[in-house]
């Protein structure tokens, strides 16, 4: 395996490729922060990176205790803690989007393969890549490349929450993901009876590092600190920043920075004791409340502000997280 990831290397020098995530897009596409969008729910998050909150309840929302029907609360299957010296990150995945990269960071994290790798790759307002083993003279995992999971197949039943357009595709959020998607009404002219979907790399977008090959992932990830559009589609989302998205954009800047920062601890909620995890609840974006919320985020002309500017609420409850995740890194090592 570890020849073959240098003979990728190689290959990718040769041919003047860019190293894993294709950034030549990201000074010419930058985004400007959204004004509108919900930066009430931005600054509590944004308050204490070493214990985030998520999301503050907007006024007028009741919490997942008062309103039970409209929150969903993530499994802990589903959740990655992930600890750098800036605080903790909460990471919600989607095993609905992308089900064999998700079994992949179940595994790789499971294993404590992420505790000591760093980010070698951090670019502002584009993302922060990490995965790396061979930069600390780590033997590679021994999992292979997978397929990529670019898109995935949508039922109608899977309500989509419409907010906009992209390009010839419907813009909205399902299951409290950003996501853009054919039209309900093509479902009734496919053999599958579901229409074609794709996750969106909006900022916090959690996604799969690969090369040229679109094949080619394994085990190095990034996260979002920025709005690449031009990943759409091409790389593999799976899954999403609930909390500690600061923590995310504070990590050293460089290609690789030097001394680089590190991954502390990456933990997988099923391997932290019940009582010592943390609860993540999201507001159900099928539900009554989140379309009323949708309507507090409309413009003076009435239209919605641009998806990845529109943060979904979610409410955190804390255990002793911090210290649960210390122990679980000494017993991986």
């Amino acid at each position: 395996m570890r020849k073959i990831i240098l003979l990728m290397a190689v290959v990718l020098w040769a041919c003047g490729a860019p190293s894993q995530v294709d950034s030549a897009k990201a000074q010419e596409n930058q985004r400007a922060p959204g004004t509108k969008a919900s930066e009430e729910i931005k600054a509590q998050d944004e308050a204490d990176p070493a214990h985030p909150f998520g999301a503050a309840l907007p006024n007028g929302l009741l919490g997942p205790q008062e309103a039970t029907d409209q929150w969903r609360e993530v499994a802990p299957q589903n959740l990655l803690y992930m600890k750098t010296l800036h605080g903790i990150t909460l990471i919600e995945m989607a095993p609905e989007f992308a089900p064999t990269h998700v079994q992949r960071m179940r595994e790789l994290a499971s294993s404590g393969y992420f505790v000591g790798l760093p980010f070698h790759r951090v670019i502002k307002n584009f993302m922060a890549q990490a995965g790396d083993g061979d930069l600390v003279k780590r033997p590679p995992p021994t999992t292979k490349p997978m397929k990529g999971e670019f898109t995935f197949r949508r039922s109608p039943e899977q309500k989509l929450q419409v907010i906009g357009e992209d390009r010839s595709a419907n813009t909205g959020f399902v299951k409290g993901f950003p996501v853009a998607s054919q039209s309900d009404a093509l479902a009734m002219m496919t053999v599958d009876g579901k229409v074609k979907a794709w996750a969106l790399h909006c900022s916090g977008a959690a996604s799969m590092a690969r090369t040229n090959d679109p094949n080619s992932a394994n085990a190095q990830f990034f996260i979002t600190t920025g709005y690449p559009d031009w990943l759409n589609g091409k790389y593999t989302s799976w899954g999403r920043v609930r909390a500690g998205q600061k923590a995310v954009k504070q990590i050293k800047l460089g290609e690789p920075a030097y001394p680089p920062d590190m991954i502390d601890g990456l933990a997988l909620g099923n391997d932290v004791p019940e009582d010592k995890r943390a609860r993540v609840w999201v507001l159900r974006t099928d539900g009554s409340a989140f379309a009323r919320y949708l309507e507090s985020q409309k413009g003076e002309n009435g239209t919605y502000p641009d998806i990845c500017d529109i943060t979904v609420p979610v409410h955190v409850e804390w255990a002793d997280a911090t210290a649960q995740l210390s122990q679980v890194q000494e017993e991986q090592e």
